[in-house]
Parts: structure tokens; sequence; C-alpha cells
């Protein structure tokens, strides 16, 4: 499995080639994975007072099942490598948005913040092939 991060400023175009990229891929015939990274907690996937938020609050974990998804809500430390590889086992590639401080994650800077392991600084109008081009190059990480 190929695992790289697109890191960061908020609002700098992050999401949208995360996107394109993922499209290109998926396109390609490649099995691709999201995660996002939310370090203040501030990600909702709920509204409150609804019946799996009431739920949650007592439970440790909850899943809704819809005629096409499932959505899991888990109550659990934040360990990437094993959330990965439970999750995503069986995946050729595996997006990240965010995690600049994981210092072996290879990444994709969007803009000019400074990171380790940065294997390419793009813009946000950068043609999403030239990241494709990386990343099927690049050697499995995981």
């Amino acid at each position: 499995m190929k695992v790289i991060a697109f890191v960061g400023y908020h609002n700098s175009g992050k999401t949208t080639l995360i996107e394109k990229v993922a499209r290109r891929l998926r396109d390609k015939g490649y099995k691709v994975g999201y995660v996002k990274h939310d370090p203040k907690g501030h990600g909702v996937t709920d509204r409150e007072g609804s019946d799996t938020d009431r739920i949650f609050r007592v439970l440790d974990r909850i899943l809704l099942m819809s005629p096409d998804r499932v959505t899991l809500w888990d109550r659990r430390e934040e360990n990437l490598k094993g959330t990965i590889n439970e999750f995503f086992s069986g995946f050729d590639i595996v997006l990240l948005e965010g995690f600049k401080g994981v210092k072996e994650i290879p990444k994709v800077v969007v803009g000019d913040l400074e990171a380790d392991n940065v294997l390419m600084s793009v813009s946000r109008d950068t043609d999403p092939d030239s990241v494709v081009e990386l990343i099927e190059r690049m050697e499995e990480n995981w």
C-alpha cells in the first residue's frame, strides 16, 4: 500500500487537489482511501441531539447503516498506523489530508508550508496528473 499526505495551510487548496487526484487514481483502477486529520476535534459528522449523537454519548461504538454506505463512530485514541491498517487493508493508495507532524509519511505540500519528508510542493492550480504520476512512481511504503 502507498500512503501519502497532502499538507498546507487552511484554505490552501488541499481538499480540491485531493479530490482531483483521487478521481484520476480511481479512474485508473486503483482502490483509494482517504483520511482527514482533525487535530482539534472540530469535525462534525452528526448534528447535536440526533439519535446517533445521543447514543454515542453513552456508548463507545455505533454504526449507521444506509442503503449505500456505513458510517461508524468509534471512541478511541488517535493511532494513524493502526487505523489505516484496520480500515484500508486491501487498498492500493491512501491519501491523507493533514498529519504534517508525522515525519515518516511522504508529503505533497500545497502552498508554502514547511514540513518533513516533502516529495513535491505545489500550488492550488497544479495539474493533478503530476501528483498522480508521483504517486504511481512511489514504492509501497506501508
